[in-house]
């Protein structure tokens, strides 16, 4: 099957600014399907739950900027490779793509790969945000997304183990929010004035609640 865009969601950088081995795992998979896609969407700024692994002019390396990297050096054209950098979480990689990068462009044909760890919950999202229009009565049916998982490359047992509980959690509530966010309208309200990563408040006002252990799997 040929697609308009292969989409990889953020998953996190090393501390050189490398994407991090379950997300080249992803971008491997990618670039394995390259014959098959117009273009590759790599998502996220980063997350809430690290700070920023910075480059040697003290600048912070976004998520995407390093997967765009890795595809480029990898003989991926560059007038190939999308970048959705604004993104902080799975629900934000859906929103931002759908709304500031496949609509515009008309990319309706997508595959998506991500992780076993992560698939549950990037599916449940992708389709929820990809299904709703402005009205609550209708939904959109232009998009066509199919998921490829890759496995859950040099994780520990103890990382895995850790990041699986909190998948479970996160998409339990994220099933919550699925049936009470019926429109893209809600959507937009949730993200901007309720989203603890995108809504307004004090700098440094909250810090993340995650151990140590599961925020080393971001």
């Amino acid at each position: 099957m040929n697609y308009d865009c292969i989409v990889i969601p953020g998953g996190g950088v090393d501390d050189n600014g490398c994407p991090s081995p379950w997300v080249a795992a992803r971008l491997d998979r990618a670039i394995e399907m390259a014959s098959s896609t117009c273009y590759f969407l790599v998502l996220s700024r980063g997350t809430t739950h690290r700070p920023p692994v910075l480059d040697k002019h003290s600048f912070p390396i976004d998520e995407a900027s390093a997967s765009a990297a890795y595809l480029i050096e990898r003989n991926i054209p560059s007038n190939k490779i999308l970048i959705e950098n604004w993104s902080l979480d799975t629900i934000g990689n859906a929103y931002f793509a759908r709304q500031c990068i496949l609509e515009p462009m008309e990319l309706y044909r997508l595959a998506i790969i991500t992780n076993e760890f992560h698939m549950t919950r990037t599916k449940v999202i992708f389709d929820w945000i990809f299904s709703l229009t402005n009205s609550d009565k209708d939904r959109c049916e232009k998009y066509h997304l199919n998921y490829f998982t890759v496995r859950n490359q040099d994780m520990t047992d103890e990382q895995l183990i850790a990041r699986i509980e909190k998948e479970s959690l996160a998409c339990e509530d994220v099933k919550i929010k699925v049936q009470q966010m019926t429109n893209l309208s809600h959507i937009a309200r949730f993200l901007f004035l309720e989203h603890g990563a995108y809504k307004a408040k004090h700098i440094h006002s909250r810090r993340s609640q995650l151990d140590s252990l599961t925020a080393s799997t971001y």
